[in-house]
């Protein structure tokens, strides 16, 4: 069964109800058409543990387009597949997180990460009622990452701005995923662009980027990749952020422009594929 069309038109751009209630952490039926670019499948993955015996098994919701993380992540924990994954329904596009991000590409930190779960389930606890106490306490757990897993920094900050983005303080969020990207930028750590992508429009269709960082985004592409590929890694986030229903940026433009004339584009077209 599908939901049904509707449109609003905002100063900040046309959102669809189907857009609005994914944004707000619904899971849409699987065939519905106005979700808009955040949405993807999402799957129940089922797990056995032999701790648990043949009759209970673990049941996780997460993207399909992340299974085979969330499998690695699972099998940390000594959880084993068990059937083919079955697709319940369109969820918001999100980045492998916090702690499964480490369990992937840092197993033999993975205790480490593990045993910081408890403090972001306190953040979540606090963050509505005492938002400037849960921020402090993620500046107080972040410096301590620095001193000893700086590597650690831009994920889980990552997951406490999404703790910030599930009680409606865009204004934290936004702090914390720049603190995000200041802490891959003061330690030098390697960057998984396709990653970053992602979590670029996650946070973008969130409402919690920031004109600042999305253009300084375009800037430290031309950085790290060819001009091609700044380009059209930097034009593809600020069409789907239009897409998602947010009006297009008149800095963001400035900077396609600068992009485009460093891959060697002429003419309009690639303002105007954005502002379309």
């Amino acid at each position: 069964m599908s939901t049904e069309t509707s449109t609003e038109t905002t100063g900040t751009g046309t959102r669809t109800a189907s857009s609005e209630l994914l944004a707000a952490g619904a899971v849409l039926p699987a065939d519905t058409a106005d979700a808009g670019p955040g949405a993807v499948p999402l799957t129940a993955r089922t797990y056995r543990h032999p701790a648990l015996g043949d009759e209970r098994v673990v049941v996780r919701l997460a993207a399909a387009e992340l299974g085979a993380a969330e499998d690695l992540a699972a099998g940390f924990l000594g959880l084993v597949p068990d059937g083919e994954p079955a697709v319940v329904g369109l969820g918001r596009r999100q980045a492998l997180g916090f702690p499964e991000w480490v369990l992937v590409h840092h197993p033999e930190d993975g205790h480490h990460a593990l045993a910081l779960v408890p403090e972001l389930d306190r953040l979540a606890r606090q963050a509505k009622t005492k938002p400037k106490a849960a921020l402090d306490a993620c500046t107080e757990i972040s410096e301590r990452l620095a001193a000893s897993l700086p590597h650690f920094l831009p994920v889980f900050l990552e997951q406490a701005a999404r703790v910030f983005l599930a009680v409606e303080n865009t204004t934290y969020a936004a702090q914390l995923f720049g603190r995000a990207r200041a802490a891959e930028a003061r330690y030098g750590l390697a960057v998984d662009e396709d990653r970053l992508d992602a979590v670029f429009l996650e946070f973008a269709l969130a409402g919690a980027l920031p004109v600042k960082v999305l253009t300084g985004y375009g800037k430290e592409l031309a950085q790290r990749v060819s001009p091609a590929e700044a380009f059209t890694r930097f034009r593809r986030l600020c069409v789907r952020r239009t897409a998602g229903g947010l009006a297009p940026s008149a800095q963001a433009t400035t900077e396609l422009r600068r992009l485009a004339r460093a891959a060697g584009l002429t003419g309009n077209l690639p303002e105007q594929e954005y502002l379309a």
